[in-house]
């Protein structure tokens, strides 16, 4: 592979190109007379006529954009799409600010404190360097107040918010931490953070694991060379590709990745309303040729799929771990007047051999159970005295006991451990011996079955 060759410019081209055609065809829609549509339909002047009865007649003022938003949601419903979505504009400028892979902020990550409600925030991970990192805030601090706001019940979208702000500023954050009787308070000025959604280790000597976490960021393939040229450095033979968690993200992305695997043959096809059409094929410069694995599970989706199929099906790599999510769809995204984003279904993926992903995903070559993911018990039951002890036994081995309330309930919740991090951006923690897939993808480096992926 070229170290030198950052980007392929004839792929470059052919995405550029789609994604204008994308930007005139969304262009060539909105320059259409919709409100003169909408207007000459019984059901648009039924809408503007309740509108105009509430601005008038309600018993109380009513706030133009709550309702606006509401009809906003309100359609998406109706249309029944889980993929079809709307973002306030303070949601939609953090996305676009995510995307160009840096923001302003503490260099930390955040997660909710209680995982079945979703309130609460903790610090999952403090990168090293970072200014949270030299403050002084540690893995397993919780949020109490940011700037004097009281953030023990918030959600992390609201405490990020909190958070972020202009390179240079001071946040004033307390948290409790465990094992400390007092909070603990911290006065960090915030930073430029680079998102780093790429990370990379050696592997059982000579090894190189890739983990990509995310699409979601246009720095991904160039962060992807660096770690693969570093693992190189370090002696990887072949490369582990691991998508697993991996919810997708753009689309220019994703295509790059595949194509720095591939010397030839179809990346992705794309249909929309019947028509089908390519819409990326390799480009055979800057090669990687050493054998590999890909990684993916449940949780693998879109962008991640696009990648794992195009490698599975050009006989390029072993796919090896848990059927894929299934999200073979993709959104055109329209910048509205509020500030905010309208992302709309507009066409589906296709694999090289033209096959659909949607609910289907991608079938791994060989399938493996990710023992990694943190298996969370809840058990929920009526029965028994207020103040009796039920013991709560799978296979026959204790993992908890609950109290039975005044009302004759009980309620059992046992939460998996949370992932290790590394606090270094781009390093990966690996894990071997508790990774039934990983393990399944070293053995077949080993044996000789990644070098048969040709022969399905």
């Amino acid at each position: 592979m070229p170290l030198g060759d950052l980007v392929k410019r004839p792929l470059f081209l052919v995405v550029l190109v789609a994604g204008l055609l994308t930007t005139v065809v969304v262009q060539a829609q909105l320059s259409r007379d919709f409100a003169g549509e909408f207007l000459g339909t019984p059901g648009g002047r039924a809408l503007v006529q309740a509108y105009g009865a509430l601005k008038t007649g309600y018993l109380e003022d009513v706030d133009d954009e709550v309702i606006i938003r509401g009809a906003i949601t309100g359609m998406i419903e109706a249309v029944g799409d889980p993929f079809t979505y709307y973002l306030e504009p303070r949601d939609a400028a953090r996305e676009l600010q995510d995307r160009s892979g840096s923001f302003e902020g503490i260099g930390a990550v955040l997660t909710p404190y209680n995982r079945q409600t979703g309130r609460g925030v903790e610090i999952l991970n403090v990168y090293r360097g970072g200014p949270a990192y030299e403050a002084g805030v540690q893995r397993g601090d919780i949020f109490l107040e940011v700037d004097g706001v009281n953030v023990a019940d918030a959600t992390t979208t609201e405490v990020v918010e909190l958070v972020r702000g202009p390179g240079g500023t001071t946040v004033r954050i307390s948290f409790l931490r465990p094992g400390e009787e007092n909070p603990v308070v911290f006065e960090i000025v915030r930073a430029t953070i680079e998102i780093v959604n790429v990370s990379g280790a050696i592997v059982d000597g000579d090894v190189g694991y890739l983990h990509i976490s995310s699409f979601g960021n246009q720095l991904v393939y160039e962060q992807l060379l660096e770690t693969i040229m570093r693992l190189q450095l370090d002696g990887a033979k072949s490369f582990v590709l691991d998508l697993r968690d991996n919810p997708g993200g753009l689309l220019t992305q994703g295509i790059l990745v595949a194509d720095e695997f591939l010397e030839r043959g179809d990346i992705v096809f794309q249909r929309a309303r019947g028509v089908t059409q390519r819409l990326a094929s390799a480009d055979p410069s800057g090669l990687v040729d050493a054998p590999m694995v890909v990684l993916v599970n449940r949780n693998s989706a879109s962008a991640s799929e696009i990648v794992a199929g195009a490698l599975q099906e050009n006989a390029r790599a072993l796919v090896i771990g848990e059927r894929t999510f299934g999200k073979g769809v993709a959104q055109s995204v329209v910048s509205l007047a509020d500030g905010g984003q309208f992302a709309y279904t507009s066409f589906e993926w296709l694999t090289p051999e033209r096959r659909s992903i949607s609910a289907e995903g991608i079938v791994p070559d060989v399938l493996v159970t990710d023992s990694r993911l943190a298996q969370t018990i809840s058990v929920e039951g009526r029965g028994g005295d207020a103040g009796q002890t039920i013991t709560i036994l799978i296979d026959g081995v204790e993992v908890g006991s609950s109290e039975v309330g005044e009302d004759g309930t009980f309620q059992f919740v046992a939460l998996g451990r949370r992932p290790q991090l590394s606090e270094i951006q781009g390093e990966a923690l690996v894990d071997l011996e508790g990774d039934d897939i990983l393990l399944e993808a070293v053995a077949a480096l080993r044996d000789g079955r990644v070098a048969d992926a040709g022969a399905r």
